[in-house]
């Protein structure tokens, strides 16, 4: 492979630090990478690096072979992406979304590594003095790959490239800062005293700003997903766990079958749950205050958005509190059983004070084992007032938007509590030209109608996607004029959605 190196050292290479992780800059699909090949190969012997010439500069591909003590060799993996299966999934999931899952009501078999996920939530959870949950990572292996890969290097380049970002806005740093300053104060992250220790891993972080909010714009993310130099990441080496709760539409279902509706969600939930000892040094960062302090290690000590595993975790402690202490708060125990979505909780009641004693027996359950409840809303005024009275605590200002999943969606579900209806609300992107397959197919996938009650709009859209399937066209390429047309026509009536 040394032959080869010395061969190609006086070519430009489309990457001069291809021997550095980095992050991707760029994903190429199939139907883009023969568009850029160039003549020019150079190969070595067999096993050894193969050097190829594009419009980019020259790319190595290759195996590497074994390496002895005395050498560093560093290998770079060209790899295809397709952005097909985004959309591909996205289109099957909104196709399905009306249709009843096979078996609803049958028993639910886990597959070999659910099994194992629970197998190791059973053996392995305990509770702290307080009451808390303490988890371990279910890993599938014994000896995640991930902490071998480098990932310290990563986030130090990340973080660099953050700072910068700091620089150009002052108030976008100090809204960041606020954010791991409070996971510090509230013992959800402490300062590392042993840096350089071996098997550890770092996840990189940045911001998403969400402008809608009153409160806090800044949400920080950890980015489990990046992979290290073996082309591992934190998350590749979690499992998932099965799913725990019923599905949005069977909830506001139930939700709707009684008059008196009662809405709260869980304040951090993910960051009530404690992460044992053993496994805190993967989740791992790193931070300073200034570019002219030292970089600090930190360390998450809960669980953390962004793992892959953590949505499993927090539903799944949240039940075992269920089975654990429902004994004593009979209305709450089905209730955090079946009537939450994630941190949501949607339930209802036949009179107040039915409503007033739930909500006592579910603040008390949650709060033996660390939770703690926030936001109440209901469609019954007096309700909340004797809940207000009682506890002093602010109830949900306007309405609340019912959560789905990360994928921001273009038709919101939102309820209305004064009014006691369900509202649509349009969030359609300007419109981006040239309009095409992709574009458009992408759009209608995040139209999010659970219960059918736009059934004409939605039947309009699969009408429309056949359609589109019916003339054959690529997916980067423009529609049709017709179709165009029918396309700006939808989009524009879209808006007479905005209704109760």
């Amino acid at each position: 492979m040394a032959n080869v190196l010395t061969t190609i050292s006086s070519l430009t290479l489309a990457d001069p630090s291809f021997d550095t992780p980095n992050k991707i800059d760029l994903l190429l699909g199939a139907e883009v990478y023969g568009q850029i090949l160039l003549e020019g190969l150079i190969r070595g012997s067999p096993g050894q690096l193969i050097a190829q010439n594009t419009r980019l500069g020259w790319i190595l591909s290759g195996q590497v072979g074994e390496i002895n003590q005395s050498e560093t060799c560093h290998n770079t993996v060209v790899t295809l992406h397709s952005t097909l299966t985004d959309e591909n999934t996205l289109l099957k999931q909104f196709w399905e979304l009306e249709a009843e899952p096979k078996g609803v009501n049958d028993k639910v078999y886990l597959t070999p590594e659910e099994q194992r996920c629970e197998e190791i939530f059973k053996g392995t959870t305990k509770r702290d003095e307080s009451g808390r949950y303490i988890v371990h990572m279910p890993f599938r292996s014994s000896d995640p790959a991930c902490k071998y890969g480098g990932s310290k290097h990563i986030a130090l380049k990340r973080f660099l490239t953050l700072e910068k970002r700091f620089l150009r806005n002052p108030e976008f740093k100090a809204q960041y800062s606020a954010v791991i300053n409070e996971y510090i104060a509230l013992n959800h992250m402490d300062i590392v005293q042993d840096r350089d220790k071996e098997g550890c891993v770092y996840l990189p972080h940045h911001a998403v700003i969400r402008n809608e909010r009153s409160t806090t714009k800044v949400r920080i993310v950890f980015d489990a997903s990046c992979v290290g130099s073996n082309g591992v990441s934190l998350n590749h080496d979690l499992m998932v766990g099965p799913p725990l709760q019923p599905e949005l539409r069977h909830i506001i279902m139930r939700w709707r079958c009684e008059p008196i509706c009662l809405v709260a969600d869980i304040v951090k939930m993910y960051r009530q749950i404690r992460v044992c000892n053993d496994h805190t040094d993967f989740q791992r960062i790193l931070w300073r205050e200034n570019p002219d302090d030292e970089i600090q290690v930190l360390r998450h000590l809960r669980v953390t958005f962004g793992t892959s595993s953590a949505p499993y975790l927090a539903v799944r402690s949240l039940q075992q509190l269920a089975q654990d202490k429902g004994a004593e708060f009979p209305l709450a125990k089905n209730r955090v059983l079946s009537d939450f979505y994630m941190d949501d909780l949607m339930t209802g009641c036949q009179t107040i004070e039915e409503g007033v004693e739930i909500y006592k027996q579910i603040s008390e359950l949650l709060k033996r084992g660390g939770f703690q409840l926030q936001k109440w809303a209901s469609n019954n005024k007096e309700l909340l007032r004797l809940i207000e009275d009682g506890q002093q605590i602010p109830q949900t200002q306007g309405n609340m938007e019912l959560k789905t999943d990360a994928i921001s969606k273009i038709l919101g579900l939102t309820w209305d509590k004064d009014n006691d209806e369900f509202v649509y609300t349009i969030q359609l992107n300007e419109l981006d030209l040239p309009v095409t397959k992709r574009k458009v197919i992408s759009d209608i996938a995040r139209l999010f109608d659970p219960l059918g009650w736009l059934a004409p709009i939605i039947i309009t859209a699969k009408v429309f996607i056949q359609r589109i399937w019916m003339t054959g066209i690529e997916w980067d390429a423009e529609l049709p004029a017709p179709l165009l047309k029918e396309w700006l026509d939808f989009r524009k009536n879209l808006y007479a959605s905005n209704v109760a």
